[in-house]
């Protein structure tokens, strides 16, 4: 088992756990999709002088998906953005403070953006909302939804977070 900053045992996983672990980690190869489809438009394009009307459309929908619920992957990980020089110096108890107030941080935004994301969603949802391109599929309908999911994740990955710093401060 790993260790935690504070040398603690790392905790069992929760179901929202391995849900981020995995969704993670199947997601990351879509990057690699959207790579090789990007190199099969730049192909088609410049070489057989044939461009397709549907790469671009798909290459940023799979991003946007990888990067919707990268969040949460990272959040899980502990591998989101913080300034480390400074939290690796602090004593446990300061970085535990830290933990704390990221995690209801967090959720208090992602409650915020997923009231907006959940509203976006619902009305694309609504109108059939199509890409309005020659391709013209419903990926904004996807991509919205992903979202709200997406942040419903990261809340989620958020309170486990919170919980467990929580409990691995008391005695």
């Amino acid at each position: 088992m790993t260790s935690a900053p504070d040398d603690s045992p790392t905790p069992a996983l929760t179901p929202v756990d391995r849900l981020s672990l995995w969704l993670g980690r199947v997601l990351a190869w879509v990057f690699l999709i959207a790579v090789v489809l990007t190199a099969w438009e730049v192909l088609m394009r410049y070489v057989f002088n044939s461009p397709t009307i549907w790469v671009h459309d798909l290459v940023i929908a799979f991003s946007a998906l990888a990067f919707i619920f990268g969040g949460a992957y990272a959040l899980q990980r502990g591998e989101h953005i913080r300034i480390s020089s400074l939290y690796d110096r602090m004593p446990t108890a300061w970085r535990r403070a830290c933990d704390l107030l990221n995690a209801l941080a967090i959720i208090v935004f992602m409650a915020a953006f997923g009231w907006a994301a959940c509203r976006q969603a619902l009305t694309a949802i609504e109108l059939g909302e199509t890409s309005g391109r020659a391709w013209d599929v419903p990926i904004p309908v996807v991509v919205k939804t992903a979202l709200a999911a997406g942040v419903v994740l990261m809340i989620l990955q958020a309170i486990v977070n919170l919980v467990r710093t929580w409990r691995r401060g008391r005695p």
